[in-house]
């Protein structure tokens, strides 16, 4: 199965079961914007380019209460402004933790030059996924201070994180976190009234 059959079952799937979260995903990303995030730095995962070629994320402002956990863990995929900002903030703290000699506690831990957001929580619990040259390139890699989880990769591709979440909500098959806890998600009508996906 594709990736583009992996995303067309999403927003079926969406549609017909959690209609809010299909309709606070953003239409494509341009292709300027797309190129905007690495901008001649790397090449750019062609996973990635397809995710924002067909939904550009989700805005934070999009419904009361912030814009949802569609992915597991209740991370929210970034647009690709969002993406483009979070690298560049991860290098301004690279190049900070070079300057104070602390590169080995920054450095591949909580940021690289080459690691690119790919959603969050609004805690701020990170997936980004992998650009280095090495074998975990287009890895999605999870950061979760509070859980002393750094840079851990949690699957293999951008591919296969849509493919388990989407397995995950037609089936009800738990996806395991990187605790080892398993999580399912559920469409609910939080206190606010608004219904929303929630992973637990």
């Amino acid at each position: 199965m594709t990736f583009h059959d992996v995303l067309n079952r999403l927003d079926l799937w969406l549609e017909a079961n959690a209609s809010t979260e299909r309709h606070v995903l953003n239409p494509p990303a341009t292709a300027r914007r797309i190129g905007e995030i690495a901008e001649n730095r790397f090449a750019l995962d062609p996973e990635l380019r397809l995710w924002l070629s067909r939904h550009d994320g989700v805005s934070t402002w999009a419904r009361p209460g912030g814009p949802g956990g569609l992915l597991p863990g209740g991370h929210y995929p970034l647009d690709a402004e969002g993406m483009r900002l979070g690298q560049r903030d991860m290098e301004q703290a690279v190049a900070w933790s070079l300057e104070d000699g602390d590169a080995d506690s920054v450095v591949g831990t909580t940021a690289h030059v080459r690691w690119v957001p790919l959603a969050r929580t609004l805690t701020g619990t990170e997936l980004v996924v992998d650009h280095r040259e090495g074998p975990t390139r287009g890895a999605v890699l999870e950061i979760d201070q509070d859980l002393e989880i750094w840079g851990a990769v949690r699957w293999k591709s951008v591919a296969e994180l849509f493919e388990q979440t989407v397995t995950s909500l037609e089936t009800g098959r738990p996806i395991v976190t990187a605790t080892g806890r398993e999580i399912r998600a559920e469409y609910v009508q939080e206190d606010d009234g608004v219904r929303q996906l929630v992973w637990g």
